[in-house]
């Protein structure tokens, strides 16, 4: 029996694929020939087999030190905006973590953490790193004393979903949502996005909202995921009127009939699909036509 195929972020962003970008509300990065350039001082290389925390302050860089990471470290932690100071330790010693990814590396100068990798703008790389092992994925949830609990995936058990449940489109999509990535309803978008061969805008918590969904509209979104209650404000907010998705995913919560008929209204050419209410860290649940849907805040 031949072995399992090890897979990577970075076998899904075939330089073929023209005009792919990843943007947030100051930058805009070309995914088209990004696995020639990196964010990591030094390159991935010494990131090999290790258990990595990536603690970077913004989604965009902390995407695109995804990609490199992937495929290259033992395990993951991705870090959450929210996550308090005084729990990271804990955190670390749990994930047995021996390496950091920050963008404030003067911050990490007295840590026990054996090695720190300074994450940057991206720039050319001396060489193209290369898949060596499948990387676990690592997230945290709150658990019942609201402590976050560490919950490990492999890629492959956090496409399978996506894989399964993709949204039809004739041509590649740009995907949007109101989560941060660095939590599960986000990443399951940004894994979407790199699957599908899009795009995506990532959110910003300290946009308005009429500024972000301009945002939206200058980058020509097609698919747009967030909880209810972000498109109950949304459609409260009078912003909506530019805007013209093609497809529209709720997650998160219970979606009541009153957000799903205003959708309908506001969006008659959408595809509205509601998913099932899940655990921030559990496997996704494919949406159903209609009605229902781990979420991250984001300031509307």
């Amino acid at each position: 029996m031949s072995p399992r195929e090890i897979f990577a972020l970075r076998d899904y962003l075939s330089p073929e694929l023209k005009g792919r970008t990843l943007c947030d509300a100051r930058q805009i990065v070309s995914l088209t020939n990004i696995l020639e350039q990196t964010c990591l001082f030094g390159g991935p290389r010494e990131l090999s087999g290790r258990s990595v925390l990536l603690n970077v302050t913004d989604q965009l860089m902390s995407a695109l030190a995804m990609i490199e990471i992937d495929g290259v470290a033992r395990r993951m932690l991705l870090c959450p905006p929210n996550l308090k100071a005084d729990q990271l330790k804990t955190l670390i010693d749990d994930a047995e973590i021996d390496a950091v990814v920050t963008d404030q590396p003067a911050r990490w100068t007295d840590s026990e953490v054996y090695l720190v990798v300074a994450a940057r703008p991206p720039v050319r790389a001396g060489t193209k790193a290369r898949t060596e092992r499948a990387t676990e994925w690592l997230m945290l949830t709150s658990g019942t004393s609201g402590a976050p609990k560490i919950v490990g995936h492999t890629l492959e058990g956090l496409i399978g979903a996506i894989l399964a449940d993709a949204p039809s489109c004739d041509a590649a999509p740009v995907w949007a949502t109101f989560y941060d990535i660095r939590c599960y309803g986000g990443l399951q978008i940004f894994l979407r996005a790199i699957l599908s061969g899009g795009s995506m805008v990532l959110a910003d918590p300290t946009q308005p909202l009429a500024d972000h969904v301009a945002r939206l509209n200058a980058h020509g979104v097609t698919h747009i995921s967030g909880t209810p209650s972000h498109w109950r404000k949304l459609l409260m907010s009078g912003s909506a009127s530019g805007l013209s998705p093609r497809y529209i995913q709720l997650s998160g919560e219970i979606a009541d009939q009153a957000v799903l008929d205003g959708l309908s209204k506001a969006f008659p050419g959408a595809s509205i699909a509601a998913a099932a209410p899940s655990m921030s860290a559990a496997p996704a649940a494919p949406p159903e036509p209609a009605l229902q849907a781990a979420q991250c805040p984001w300031r509307a």
